[in-house]
């Protein structure tokens, strides 16, 4: 099969398993991924792009963006690094990821976002190989997908997994935008999804917090999702099903060929795992909520969901099947 020229834009929720699926489409050779280039804590060339978008960029078809925008052409052209960025990456120093949090920056952070600011995208020298596919990821860029794909020839790949695997995980690794406020506090969501949706603010209870970023994120990925049906969407519990006959799926849709690499990736990376690592039991993950949810984070979960619009997960996907334990 032909290798499309298109980039794939893969946008998916913090730990919905973005990083697995961009991997194991990543095994070929003409792929180059472009992996959250748009996250303040891995670029500092995202500091200067997002400084006035905030963590989760709000945008809309036609809204301009020109800072943002040159940062996307530079990762959909494969994200090469230039000299400033790496001099960016010096002056942030080995605590890059804790500088940035809430929205607010320190000195080191703004300098190096300046440094690294609007990246060029990489010029083609002689002797290069051919063009490659990009595959991007972004686990901020819910809801700015719509005004990506319109200001972009991409194909966009939404990748949903089910809330309270999230929330498990989220939990167990601490992760920092489960700690952001930045989404309920922001007027600008509030007045665009949480006023016309009817949803009320979160109290101060952390987990109830948790549970209001994800039900946001979710209900906002499906709602744009619905009004493209060109989007491929896909959760990360059918992908977990049985991975190598659901990826060759996948890459069909995509329109990216199979390889020998990512059927040897599936399967050797088919092993138990935590935390940040990649490997898994891809059929342990579906329900692992179950035994790692208390009855109170559950409970919190549910009763939050049903403040959002979202359709794919409902009140019989939160049964528990087996006893906790």
């Amino acid at each position: 099969m032909t290798q499309p020229s298109r980039p794939v834009v893969i946008v998916g929720l913090p730990r919905s398993g973005t990083t697995w699926t961009l991997t194991a489409l990543s095994q070929d050779p003409g792929i180059r991924t472009a992996p959250e280039r748009d996250n303040e804590d891995n670029n500092p060339s995202a500091i200067y792009a997002k400084r006035h978008l905030g963590r989760y960029p709000l945008l809309e078809p036609g809204d301009a963006a020109a800072d943002y925008r040159r940062l996307w052409a530079w990762i959909l052209s494969g994200a090469t690094e230039h000299r400033r960025q790496k001099w960016a990456r010096l002056i942030l120093g080995p605590a890059a990821k804790e500088r940035i949090f809430d929205g607010k920056r320190d000195a080191a952070a703004w300098l190096a976002g300046v440094v690294a600011s609007n990246p060029r995208p990489g010029r083609a020298t002689p002797g290069d190989p051919a063009p490659t596919t990009i595959v991007a990821k972004s686990i901020h860029a819910q809801l700015a997908v719509e005004w990506l794909a319109s200001e972009f020839d991409i194909t966009v790949l939404v990748l949903l997994r089910h809330p309270g695997n999230v929330l498990a995980s989220w939990q167990q690794v601490k992760l920092k935008d489960g700690r952001n406020s930045t989404l309920e506090t922001s007027a600008a969501i509030r007045e665009r999804f949480g006023d016309p949706w009817g949803v009320p603010q979160p109290g101060p209870d952390p987990v109830e917090r948790m549970c209001w970023r994800i039900g946001l994120l979710t209900a906002v990925l499906e709602d744009a999702a619905s009004r493209h049906p060109d989007w491929h969407v896909v959760t990360h519990e059918d992908l977990c099903v049985d991975p190598v006959a659901k990826f060759k799926v996948l890459c069909e849709q995509l329109g990216l060929p199979w390889t020998d690499q990512r059927e040897e990736y599936l399967v050797d990376h088919n092993t138990p795992g935590e935390g940040f690592r990649l490997k898994r039991v891809a059929e342990d993950l579906p329900n692992s909520w179950e035994h790692r949810l208390d009855d109170d984070a559950l409970g919190t979960l549910q009763r939050v969901l049903a403040w959002f619009p979202i359709r794919n997960w409902t009140a019989s996907d939160f049964q528990r099947t087996t006893d906790r334990t």
